[in-house]
């Protein structure tokens, strides 16, 4: 089938912990846990390389950063290229433009980031269409942020189908809110999503226990999700603290699927 194509692609690796073969809702919510979880680490990625952009002064190599306004300043408008492509530090491909529209430094509270894409890969994942908008709703006493990220009809596409999202999460600082590294924040996610894929098949995600990031470790460590298609679901594990790529997927009948995580950029 082919609105299973883009998710099997979009994963490094899935395996079945039983011999059992499954029924073909079985393997439909296989396939889109697979795909709501790669997608999740792509707008993570999108917003990791805007705050590095906001952070940097164009160098002239790739990708190529330019803006309205100078560095700290704001309102300001942040074009990334990676006109046809290039590697992030991290090994990661990127290529197409993102543009970034913010109010204010995101360290203030009201501060809005709304970024939108013009053929933008995320290695095999080209983003086009819609808008990733992040906003700071509060400053606690120890300096940790809480953020909303509203995603308004994205779509993300590969060679073999396109996966279109709608969703609104919270995140917040736990971790590492008074000091400069951000090797020692952690992160709470929750929320849910509406999602289509290839226009046909119609998911819901839903955080049923909060999804933690660390700033030391380039994967979601722990924490709970549900997705749901007509009634039946799979609870994506992504883990008990431990730094590793490994999710699990238990089904309603009991069997396992193992979801390899791509690294954060």
């Amino acid at each position: 089938m082919g609105m299973l194509a883009l998710a099997l692609m979009m994963a490094t690796g899935c395996e079945k912990s039983t011999e059992s073969p499954s029924s073909e809702p079985d393997t439909i919510l296989n396939a889109l846990a697979l795909s709501n979880t790669e997608a999740q680490d792509a707008f993570t990625a999108v917003e990791e390389l805007g705050d590095a952009a906001l952070e940097s002064r164009d160098n002239g190599s790739c990708p190529t950063i330019t803006s309205t306004a100078p560095k700290g300043s704001f309102p300001n408008t942040v074009t990334i290229d990676f006109g046809s492509g290039c590697l992030s530090p991290s090994g990661r491909y990127h290529a197409g433009k993102i543009i970034i529209e913010q109010s204010d430094s995101m360290h203030h509270a009201g501060a809005v980031r709304t970024t939108s894409f013009t053929n933008f890969y995320v290695d095999s994942l080209v983003m086009k269409n819609g808008t990733i908008t992040l906003k700071n709703e509060e400053i606690d006493e120890e300096g940790n942020l809480t953020f909303t990220r509203q995603v308004s009809n994205l779509a993300m596409t590969s060679p073999r189908g396109t996966l279109v999202t709608n969703a609104l999460h919270t995140r917040t600082q736990v971790k590492g809110g008074g000091t400069p590294n951000r090797h020692d924040d952690a992160w709470k996610i929750t929320g849910e999503s509406q999602c289509t894929v290839d226009e046909e098949v119609k998911f819901s995600t839903l955080i049923k226990d909060a999804l933690v990031l660390r700033g030391d470790c380039p994967f979601i460590v722990a924490g709970l999700e549900e997705v749901t298609r007509n009634g039946r679901t799979v609870l994506v594990n992504y883990g008990d603290g431990t730094c590793d790529r490994i999710a699990r997927g238990t089904l309603e009948n009991g069997d396992h699927i193992v979801i390899v995580l791509n690294r954060r950029n």
